[in-house]
C-alpha cells in the first residue's frame, strides 16, 4: 500500500505542478462573470459569495508552485522600474491600472442595482471576453496528458486510474464553464427581445476564442498581456492573422469548438430540461 501511494505522489510531483487547478481556475473566472454581468438573479447573493470563494482556493492552490516564479518576476520588474526602465515603469502603471479596474468591478457588484453605472458593465464584458479564451483553453491541455504517459516514470495503474479521470475532469469542468458561459449571454439577449443576435454572438465568441487559444498555446500569451503588453499582442495577432498556417490552425480550432460547443449545449440544456421535470414530478420516461 505504502509503494503504491508513494507512486501516485511521484507521479503528482512529476507531472501535476499545479496546471490543473490554475487552469480551472482562469476557466471559471469568465463563468462568474457570466453571471454577474447577464444572470444577475440566477444565483442568489450567499450562493454567488460561495462560488467566489471556492474558484479563489483553487486559484490559490493552483498558483501555490508557481508563486515562487510569480514573486522573482513581480521582484525584478520592481527594481527594473526602480532604476529607470521606462518598460517596467510602464508595466507597473498598467498593473495600477488592472488593480483600480478591480477595484472599480467590485464596488460595482456589491453597490445596488439601481445605482450601478453603465460604464463599468460595459467594462465588465470586456474583461469577460479577454478571459473566455480561458475555458475552452483546456482542450488543450491534453497535451499534460500525453506527456506524463510518454514520460514513463509512472506505472499503467496511476495512468489509468489517477491522471486520466482527472485530466479528462479537469477538461470537461473547463469546457463546461465555457459553454454555461455563452449560455448566460444567450439568454440576456433573449430576454431583451435580441435572440436573432444569439447565433452570430456563439460563433463570434467561438472566433475570438480560436485566437485566444493559438496566442496562449503557441505563443504563450495570457490573459492579462491585454493589460500588460497590449501593444505586444496586437503586433503578434496581427502578424498571426497574415500567416497562412497559424491561420489554418485558428480555422480548425474554430471548427472543433463550434461543434463541441453545439453538443455540451445540448447535453447541459437537456440536463437543466431533466432537473425542471424532478422538481415538478414529472417522469422523464413517460
Amino acid at each position: 500500500m505504502g509503494s503504491r501511494l508513494a507512486a501516485i505522489a511521484t507521479a503528482f510531483d512529476n507531472v501535476y505542478s499545479g496546471w490543473i487547478l490554475w487552469n480551472l481556475f482562469l476557466a471559471f473566472v469568465p463563468l462568474l462573470l457570466s453571471f454577474w454581468l447577464f444572470r444577475p438573479r440566477a444565483l442568489p447573493r450567499p450562493w454567488f459569495q460561495v462560488a467566489i470563494g471556492g474558484v479563489v482556493a483553487i486559484g490559490v492552490i493552483g498558483l501555490w508552485a508557481r508563486t515562487p516564479r510569480v514573486l522573482m518576476g513581480w521582484g525584478r520588474t520592481l527594481l527594473d522600474a526602480l532604476t529607470g526602465d521606462i518598460g517596467a515603469l510602464l508595466r507597473l502603471s498598467w498593473w495600477v491600472l488592472v488593480l483600480l479596474v478591480v477595484l472599480g468591478l467590485w464596488q460595482w457588484g456589491i453597490s445596488p442595482r439601481e445605482t450601478r453605472r453603465p460604464w463599468l458593465w460595459w467594462l465588465g464584458v470586456v474583461v469577460f471576453i479577454a478571459f473566455l479564451p480561458n475555458a475552452p483553453y483546456v482542450l488543450t491541455d491534453i497535451i499534460h496528458l500525453i506527456r506524463g504517459t510518454r514520460a514513463g516514470n509512472s506505472p499503467t495503474w496511476v495512468i489509468a486510474l489517477i491522471f486520466v479521470p482527472i485530466h479528462v475532469t479537469a477538461i470537461v469542468l473547463g469546457f463546461e464553464a465555457y459553454v454555461i458561459s455563452i449560455l448566460n449571454v444567450a439568454y440576456s439577449l433573449k430576454r431583451q427581445g435580441a435572440q436573432a443576435w444569439i447565433l452570430p454572438m456563439e460563433l463570434t465568441l467561438h472566433a475570438l476564442c480560436a485566437v485566444g487559444i493559438y496566442l496562449g498555446r503557441f505563443i504563450r500569451f495570457n490573459s492579462w498581456d491585454l493589460v500588460t503588453g497590449p501593444l505586444d499582442v496586437i503586433t503578434d495577432t496581427l502578424n498571426i492573422l497574415t500567416s497562412k498556417r497559424p491561420l489554418a490552425v485558428m480555422i480548425v480550432t474554430f471548427g472543433i469548438l463550434t461543434v463541441l460547443y453545439w453538443l455540451m449545449k445540448q447535453i447541459t440544456l437537456g440536463l437543466k430540461l431533466r432537473i425542471h421535470h424532478a422538481r415538478q414530478g414529472l417522469d422523464a420516461l413517460g
